[in-house]
């Protein structure tokens, strides 16, 4: 029988991993757009060498599961001599991995934009700056801005594989709460519940967005 005061004991509990889960999601997401953006820009401009190596890199983290990245950076870096903090590095995982599906995302808005727009700016005399800001981005923004929150959505998700490093989110609190309680199923209730409402509020912020974008149904 599910029991409620196993959830209203460990309340404090939950709601500090929910902070930190919370600021989590929040800080590596801001990252992971402004560093997905930049890929993007350098994918779409470089060439030769340079170009094999983003690639290459794309593809790598692509194919690698995050969890094996957490563990590489985590213990890896330390035998080098490199010591980061917990939360640190799971940031780090966060926006190596999900900066390259933003790119991708992002690489495909400007592909989308038609060639005789930029080849119009151009003619009339525009900076490449000024048409990318113009012309390229608000269009590229509009079309990837649905895939965009469906990638911080998986992200905000990934904030629960730091508690394979110990770091005291919301999925190690309730692990922690199970062990301390012998309730295996009330605390995953409890978290299941909070990752689904923060999902639930960036789906609507994503259409909320969608609408201020103008994207062309």
């Amino acid at each position: 029988m599910f029991d409620w005061s196993v959830i209203a004991r460990s309340r404090e509990d939950l709601l500090n991993g929910f902070q930190l889960t919370v600021m989590l999601a929040c800080l590596a997401g801001a990252i992971t757009l402004v560093g997905g953006l930049l890929l993007c820009a350098a994918r779409l401009k470089a060439r030769g060498p340079v170009a094999w190596v983003l690639t290459a890199y794309v593809e790598v983290m692509r194919n690698t599961p995050l969890l094996i990245t957490l563990y590489l950076i985590y213990f890896g870096l330390p035998m080098v001599g490199f010591q980061i903090p917990t939360f640190t590095c799971v940031v780090v995982v966060l926006v190596m991995q999900h900066s390259v599906f933003v790119s991708e995302v992002l690489r495909g808005g400007f592909l989308s934009v038609p060639l005789a727009q930029i080849e119009a700016g151009r003619a009339l005399g525009m900076r490449p700056l000024a048409i990318f800001r113009i012309v390229q981005f608000p269009q590229a923004w509009s079309a990837s801005v649905p895939a965009l929150i469906s990638v911080l959505v998986l992200l905000n998700h990934d904030t629960s594989l730091g508690a394979a490093i110990s770091l005291v989110d919301l999925t190690m609190a309730a692990k922690v709460i199970s062990q301390r309680t012998a309730a295996s199923f009330e605390p995953f209730v409890a978290i299941a519940v909070c990752y689904s409402l923060l999902s639930w509020l960036l789906s609507r912020a994503g259409g909320f967005f969608e609408r201020r974008s103008g994207i062309a149904s």
